[in-house]
């Protein structure tokens, strides 16, 4: 450690009962007081934190970090040991680059398949049945459209959404190490066998397309799409609800959408910004070698967490960045990363993001919560922030 974190503040991370739409109360305060703070990790030790926007973007394009090594981590497991982002720059650029092609062939499909899906689940609505939308909509209907992206039956969802929800507990949840042991190994060794099989068998689906492509090996395509549902399902289906609660916690914005839906692209972009996925979170990044950062020296060894949700509202970057304004010209938001640490995924989710709210606006704009909003819970044991329940109902 290097000498100028004697005396830094260190601050256990995350916070005890802070969850909610925006940050974590510590990443919060260093933004706001930007001081040098390090944080203590559940697992793993302690890293610095940057809050600042240029010097998060620094952290996800400089030589000087690596996602490689045992970083500190709040999941009971090591989330991302062994994946995409773990791989030397060369075949990680190899990899992005032929995932993403083959991911903008797919984006008309996806979109159609997304707005389908939403669609059915949103029906019992028109028949004056009330919803959780978590449970009842947004979640099935992220492990729909990967399901259908990927190839994968319908009836294997629940498994999925245990094993997912295994890998992303966090201390609070109960057994949660023995948990995501078993869920890492039961899961890897299912999309071991879906990619022998599709491998044998090819279809219509984005594993068939990977298997095809010369350029991805048997590991690389396993690699992939382990990842992208691992990161594909919780975060947008937990996202999704946030967006809606917010909307509806919100007449002024709830009532800008309903009357001019064009303008839900640049909504989405803009509740990415503000609403965190888990309190401003990120994986904290390796230092390769000594680098000043954020006000201090870090010396090589060190571990930073690269705070995307804080950037997201760095006031040098972006006016009244506490504000939700529909239509911002500012810098693009870092929630979905930066430069070729930029999330693979990042085009499927904001089609989902886009469909289950346009959908909900242009056909359902009377919607309303049937419960105070004060009234529903953040539950512990995820580290993906996440309602309880948003029960919901037309008039």
């Amino acid at each position: 450690m290097d000498q100028l974190a004697v005396g830094c503040p260190v601050h256990r991370y995350p916070t005890d009962g802070a969850r909610s739409l925006g940050l974590d109360p510590v990443l919060d305060n260093a933004l706001k007081n930007a001081q040098p703070v390090r944080l203590e990790y559940p697992h793993g030790g302690e890293c610095w934190l940057v809050t600042g926007y240029n010097d998060v973007r620094t952290v996800y394009s400089s030589k000087t970090f690596s996602r490689s090594g045992n970083a500190p981590r709040i999941t009971a497991s090591p989330l991302f040991a062994g994946g995409l982002a773990t791989m030397d720059d060369a075949a990680h650029l190899k990899v992005r680059r032929i995932v993403t092609a083959e991911l903008n062939k797919r984006m008309g499909s996806i979109r159609t398949s997304a707005e389908s899906i939403m669609t059915d689940l949103l029906s019992p609505l028109r028949e004056g049945v009330g919803i959780d939308y978590v449970a009842d909509v947004a979640k099935p209907f992220s492990i729909r459209v990967l399901g259908k992206l990927l190839g994968i039956p319908v009836e294997d969802d629940e498994k999925l959404i245990g094993w997912v929800s295994a890998l992303l507990a966090d201390d609070f949840a109960p057994n949660a190490e023995a948990n995501a042991e078993s869920a890492v190994k039961d899961m890897g060794r299912y999309v071991m066998e879906l990619v022998t099989a599709r491998g044998e068998n090819l279809g219509d689906d984005l594993v068939s397309d990977f298997i095809r492509h010369d350029g991805l090996s048997y590991l690389d395509v396993v690699t992939v799409a382990f990842g992208l549902i691992i990161a594909g399902f919780e975060s947008t289906a937990h996202m999704l609800s946030k967006m809606v609660f917010q909307l509806l916690i919100r007449p002024d914005l709830w009532t800008v959408l309903t009357e001019s839906p064009d303008r839900i692209p640049s909504a989405v972009d803009e509740l990415l910004r503000t609403i965190s996925l888990g309190g401003g979170e990120a994986i904290p990044w390796l230092v390769r070698e000594p680098v000043s950062l954020g006000g201090v020296d870090m010396a090589a060894g060190d571990y930073v967490m690269p705070s995307t949700g804080a950037a997201n509202r760095d006031g040098l970057v972006f006016d009244d960045p506490d504000q939700i304004v529909f239509g911002r010209s500012q810098k693009q938001h870092l929630t979905f990363g930066y430069g070729t640490s930029y999330c693979l995924g990042s085009q499927v989710a904001k089609v989902e993001l886009e469909v289950g709210l346009g959908l909900l606006v242009r056909e359902y704009p009377g919607l309303r919560l049937t419960t105070a909003p004060e009234s529903i819970g953040w539950p512990a044991g995820s580290a993906v922030w996440q309602l309880a329940e948003l029960p919901v109902a037309l008039p």
